[in-house]
């Protein structure tokens, strides 16, 4: 071919499903193993952008291993997910992970999809498949909110959809009513339980997840909750990749780079992990052969993530968007908020988590730094930035408390949570509105605007706070000294300022 032809030639897109994939670039990666002959051992709830670049995927690379019943069968769990579960159905399950550093763009198709429901348009088919032998394990990303529990961390009775899966426990709505409803009919019909395994970032996910769990089935009956509670495993872990939402350009970028047309494929950095407790009811896959660290304690693990990860993931959000930007990695590229971010996990966060086996400290937050700043990412700040009543409690406000019995610094973590209050103004430094999305977002939006300056009334949202922390002296001062600095000052000489 000449010099001409070569340059005028252009790959055909290829459409992403079974039949197609040896029409695919060889130079993608692809699923090595006969995925008709493996059987789902693996149920998932909800299907979305993180399991698939994480669990989902782990799982791909163990078969292409060691080809085994470990398939996974996901469920889309709210009405708005029928869109995608149609989608990955027309491909097969397959789908496509868009690996990004920033200095290059790796292509991978994931075959670990056995089949994918949508729950609300079939709630008795999913239940049906929770029936059959084959599926050990019941894996969740459902997020904080999806765990239906109240300020007391119990199961929240008031909750609508618990109402609902009370009431109706063969057509429920919530991940609990389907464990629940799930575990129920195996033991009626004397089958093992399945494994109830959390990936969700949430402290103690699997302590959490049981104790709600047996809670609902003590509603329903005590017998069951009791049968549970001597049977059925449920495993605490650590997950973590930094996994945007997809947008329509990724769509774009895939076809036009790799010539694979995917209806939803999945972008994400280049790390990832999972640490993992090795407690299941009925066996598990072998984990541990593609990197998951299976161990007997999560807590060291998942505290430094939560608090390193996830805390300044939301300090940087809020400080971010208040100086105006939009994107991760552009924020980090401004070396007042870099710095920001280091001290807050330097002086605030690290204190407070304890000696992780196997980890050195300072590395892990040089990667984190290096990590945000990951311009192929392009991360945005918005999303960071969602749900801030469901995230704190867990990623920040335990720093606090550490610090403030060990007399240590709260001084970035109390700039940081006065940037969320500033944030909830729903008013950024500009005049623009800012877009709040969070389920508590009318109770926070209202508290805030009658006192914006003084915490005392947002403080008094106890589901989110507590009872301790709004009574303490130090903290009051630090928060109040922090949101005037703000409303005073703006947010990047409020943060010169504390840089000293």
């Amino acid at each position: 071919m000449t010099s001409t032809a070569q340059n005028a030639y252009k790959k055909t897109s290829v459409v992403l499903n079974q039949v197609n994939l040896p029409h695919i670039d060889p130079s993608i990666q692809r699923p090595s193993y006969d995925r008709s002959a493996l059987k789902a051992g693996i149920m998932h709830m909800s299907v979305g952008g993180f399991h698939r670049s994480h669990q989902a995927l782990y799982i791909n690379d163990l078969l292409s291993q060691s080809p085994q019943d470990w398939m996974i069968c996901g469920v889309g769990l709210l009405p708005q997910d029928k869109p995608h579960v149609e989608t990955l159905n027309r491909q097969d399950g397959l789908y496509s992970i868009l690996e990004r550093s920033g200095q290059k763009d790796t292509l991978r198709i994931c075959g670990s999809m056995k089949e994918v429901l949508h729950a609300p348009s079939d709630p008795a088919k999913v239940l049906a498949r929770l029936m059959d032998p084959a599926i050990k394990i019941l894996s969740l990303t459902i997020t904080e909110k999806g765990y239906c529990y109240n300020q007391e961390g119990n199961l929240d009775e008031t909750n609508p959809g618990i109402k609902n899966d009370l009431q109706n426990p063969d057509a429920p709505v919530t991940g609990l009513g389907y464990v629940v409803s799930g575990l129920a009919r195996r033991r009626q019909a004397k089958m093992k339980p399945f494994t109830v395994m959390s990936c969700d970032n949430l402290p103690g996910n699997g302590h959490l997840t049981r104790k709600l769990v047996l809670q609902f089935a003590s509603l329903i009956d005590r017998e069951l909750a009791e049968w549970i509670k001597a049977h059925v495993s449920f495993p605490n872990a650590m997950v973590d990749r930094i996994t945007p939402v997809t947008k329509p350009e990724i769509v774009d970028l895939v076809e036009n780079k790799f010539s694979v047309v995917d209806g939803w494929p999945v972008v994400c950095e280049d790390f990832r992990q999972w640490v993992l407790e090795d407690h299941f009811s009925d066996g598990r896959p072998a984990l541990e052969k593609v990197g998951v660290q299976l161990v007997a304690d999560v807590e060291p693990y998942e505290k430094m993530k939560i608090r390193l990860l996830n805390g300044s993931h939301s300090a940087l959000s809020y400080i971010s968007y208040l100086m105006g930007y939009r994107q991760v990695d552009k924020a980090m590229a401004d070396p007042d908020i870099a710095k920001f971010v280091r001290a807050y996990m330097d002086h605030d966060i690290t204190p407070s988590v304890p000696e992780v086996p196997g980890i050195n400290l300072t590395q892990y937050k040089d990667i984190l730094i290096e990590r945000f700043s990951n311009p192929a990412i392009a991360d945005q700040v918005q999303r960071l930035a969602e749900d801030g009543s469901q995230k704190i409690p867990n990623a920040i406000l335990p720093c606090i408390e550490y610090q403030l019995a060990q007399g240590g610094s709260i001084k970035f973590a109390a700039l940081a949570l006065a940037g969320w209050f500033r944030y909830l103004t729903g008013v950024d430094e500009d005049l623009k509105p800012i877009e709040i999305k969070d389920p508590m977002k009318e109770d926070l939006q209202t508290r805030i605007k009658m006192t914006p300056q003084d915490p005392t009334s947002i403080l008094g949202l106890s589901r989110v706070f507590g009872t301790h922390l709004p009574l303490s002296a130090p903290f009051l001062a630090a928060l109040t000294a922090a949101m005037a600095s703000l409303h005073q000052k703006g947010a990047r000489q409020t943060v010169r300022d504390y840089l000293g």
